[in-house]
């Protein structure tokens, strides 16, 4: 057997060939004209590129490195996916199986922390540990079939439809994390959203739920009231919400994941407060001069910006928004459902703000749809506008752009400020 790589990263593409030498295949270099009976892409190979159509064309299966360490990954495996919330959803899960005496295994060196699964799951497994693996569209699409133990389900809304080619594609490779599901198996769904859960179709599994004000007695993690209650079908335990806002729906999902993996109620309310702030997600930083930032710079889309927008809109907010509207020749929010998501996003922006400061070639899309009031060229000089008006009449900086950034900007931004 014979396998090609296209991998971006050397240490993913590294950890890919040492799995499938070991798999009993050989890997052909670039320029080796022999057919290849696999194709190993990264995530950021969009599903309908010419490669892989090529590639599928001659009878040439097409995975990704999630793929191939997941297959040799501890069990249980969770499984978590959704448009916004799965690296929040991971990281706090992580933090509630390590402070209840669970092992966990984890990505530890993917970008912004997140919870890919890429080279550093690729080691011995080991046996009684927990496996949490975030799995975006393009991990799925790729995929030939995911069987997790958990799937967790954050939320479902067209999103990242270029690298899919259409919505009903994109909604497709969604729909791999449960198809596979048995009734062994279980899924957490946020049950106080219908078109979520409607998106998903029928689900064979033990359905555990989530959700903010949320009274229904059914197993699972619901905030009301300021208090999360954690339902396991049998007991019932109480804690004090740990977050609010985004970070509040991602640590009950992550609180029904760990119930669903057998954990007590009283156990997992214990945890709740080891919940840390994930970097670059809706993050309290203390700017210069005291100036309240919030470092949402991993808000790459139109609807994780909303979410952030919502939380803080009835503040005295200085609100920065652009970045680069087609990374890698890749127009981004494109597709008609997603250009209406941003339209929705930027309205409540400019109504939000008492400064709206838009950078980068994005800013061209922004003013599209709004006004802004400040237009720079780079995130560097959007940050100084907006932390110099905060600073004079207190207001909070809120960066979440809507559209992607480099690791350099994200930096840029974190280094401005110290954790609150």
């Amino acid at each position: 057997m014979r396998a090609r790589l296209r991998l971006g990263d050397p240490a993913d593409a590294r950890a890919a060939a040492a799995l499938l030498v070991a798999a009993g295949y050989r890997v052909l270099g670039q320029t080796d004209p022999a057919p290849a009976d696999l194709l190993v892409v990264d995530e950021w190979t969009p599903e309908d590129a010419p490669s892989v159509q090529a590639a599928r064309l001659v009878g040439t299966r097409v995975t990704v490195l999630a793929e191939l360490v997941l297959a040799g990954a501890p069990r249980p495996l969770v499984a978590v996916t959704g448009t916004a919330g799965k690296t929040s959803t991971c990281r706090a899960l992580e933090d509630i199986l390590r402070a209840s005496g669970h092992e966990v295994v984890i990505s530890s060196t993917a970008r912004a922390n997140n919870a890919w699964p890429d080279h550093s799951l690729a080691g011995p497994a080991h046996a009684g540990a927990v496996t949490v693996a975030e799995m975006t569209s393009t991990h799925l699409c790729h995929m030939g079939s995911v069987h997790p133990d958990v799937a967790v389900i954050t939320m479902i809304r067209p999103d990242h439809v270029e690298m899919h080619g259409s919505l009903d594609r994109y909604l497709a490779a969604k729909r791999k994390v449960v198809a596979h599901l048995i009734p062994g198996d279980a899924v957490v769904l946020p049950v106080d959203d219908p078109e979520t859960c409607v998106a998903l179709g029928p689900i064979t599994a033990a359905v555990w739920g989530f959700g903010v004000s949320h009274s229904a007695r059914q197993p699972g993690a619901f905030a009301v009231g300021g208090q999360v209650v954690l339902d396991d079908g049998r007991a019932r335990e109480y804690c004090p919400a740990p977050a609010s806002g985004p970070a509040l729906r991602a640590a009950l999902a992550a609180g029904a994941a760990a119930l669903s993996l057998g954990l007590a109620p009283t156990d997992v309310a214990h945890a709740m407060s080891s919940i840390r702030p994930v970097p670059h997600r809706i993050h309290r930083l203390v700017g210069p001069g005291g100036v309240t930032l919030v470092d949402d710079t991993m808000a790459a889309t139109p609807l994780k910006a909303l979410a952030a927008i919502t939380e803080f809109g009835t503040r005295d907010l200085v609100l920065v928004v652009g970045g680069d509207d087609a990374p890698a020749g890749v127009r981004v929010h494109a597709a008609p459902e997603e250009e209406a998501v941003l339209a929705r996003a930027l309205g409540a922006a400019r109504d939000a703000a008492r400064l709206l400061v838009a950078f980068g070639p994005a800013s061209d899309r922004v003013r599209a749809h709004v006004r802004p009031d400040v237009v720079t060229n780079d995130i560097n000089e959007a940050m100084d506008v907006a932390l110099g008006a905060a600073a004079s009449t207190g207001a909070h900086v809120l960066v979440s752009p809507m559209f992607p950034l480099t690791t350099q900007d994200r930096d840029h931004v974190a280094s401005l400020g110290t954790a609150s």
